[in-house]
């Protein structure tokens, strides 16, 4: 099992949308992450930056199949304007974890 962890930047005016947006995502969303063996998922809120961290057994091959699905892509389209330029041209940063207890 390992963790993954990522941050980007969101739009100052869209923040509330985007932890709107969180508080129902899509259950076709949903079961794309679930199935791609993600787990433990989540998201948080710093300011104007959001940090998500997950569970996966493979994480380079759940990322292949979280993004081979079409709920996933709708749903990243979707969810594409709460985010800052940053995300358009670069995506999001991957973290690199440095301590574990």
């Amino acid at each position: 099992m390992a963790r993954v962890a990522w941050t980007a930047r969101l739009r100052p005016d869209r923040i509330d949308g985007y932890i709107e947006e969180h508080a129902h995502v899509w259950p076709e969303a949903l079961e794309a992450i679930k199935a791609a063996g993600i787990r433990d998922y989540s998201i948080w809120l710093w300011q104007d930056r959001v940090f998500a961290q997950y569970e996966a057994d493979d994480p380079e091959e759940a990322l292949r199949i979280e993004e081979a699905a079409e709920a996933t892509e709708r749903w990243r389209a979707h969810m594409r304007e709460y985010f800052t330029e940053e995300l358009a041209t670069e995506g999001v940063t991957w973290l690199r974890e440095i301590f574990r207890l």
